[in-house]
């Protein structure tokens, strides 16, 4: 389809140039269209650049939201769900589990000045937050966890804890060995499942 090339030719653009060098010409060269073509589907270049950054967060957020429930699906015990979550933790410690080309923090900023990309974004996450549920739910309907959380809770505790890694990396005085990070939440999962009776 001659909107999705053009979309994927937008957010190569985008990730490699930047907003302030981002060209709609290359582009358009790129999807292997016209400009006018090119505009034709999107009003102007704030109009693709609204829908490249939403596209782009959205791919992003949904496949990282499959990523971080996968080892959920079909968890109906106690064990089941501890191995889940080590899961869980162990494929966070796999950086290539998730996207090495993140976007740019300036189409952050564009999203926060263009409302059309602000409520592409919110969108997004409303989408992926209701996937998320939809996946932990059958974990907390089978009692599995620790009275009193909810899917929700659950699910933005390990969402928190993954994307708080992903900032804190580098040096400095909060940094843990990744074996006492991993043991670390190896704890925390442990505190959250149910415990066996007796």
């Amino acid at each position: 389809m001659t909107q999705g090339r053009i979309l994927d030719a937008s957010i190569e653009e985008l990730e490699t140039q930047g907003i302030t060098r981002y060209r709609v010409k290359r582009v358009a060269a790129a999807a292997n269209v016209s400009v006018s073509l090119l505009y034709s589907y999107f009003e102007d270049r704030e109009g693709l650049l609204a829908a490249t950054v939403v596209r782009r967060y959205r791919d992003e957020v949904l496949r990282t939201a499959t990523v971080f429930t996968g080892p959920l699906v079909g968890v109906s015990t106690a064990d089941a769900l501890r191995a889940a979550m080590h899961q869980m933790i162990d494929d966070a410690q796999r950086p290539e589990r998730f996207s090495s080309r993140g976007l740019r923090l300036e189409s952050f900023s564009f999203a926060r000045h263009n409302d059309t990309a602000a409520e592409g974004i919110a969108a997004a996450q409303r989408e992926a937050a209701s996937y998320i549920v939809g996946r932990v739910q059958p974990v907390i309907d089978r009692g599995l966890v620790i009275a009193g959380m909810s899917a929700a809770s659950f699910a933005r505790i390990w969402y928190a804890i993954f994307f708080g890694q992903v900032i804190l990396e580098g040096e400095h005085s909060l940094t843990a060995t990744p074996e006492e990070w991993r043991q670390s939440l190896y704890a925390i999962a442990e505190a959250m499942i149910t415990p066996a009776p007796g």
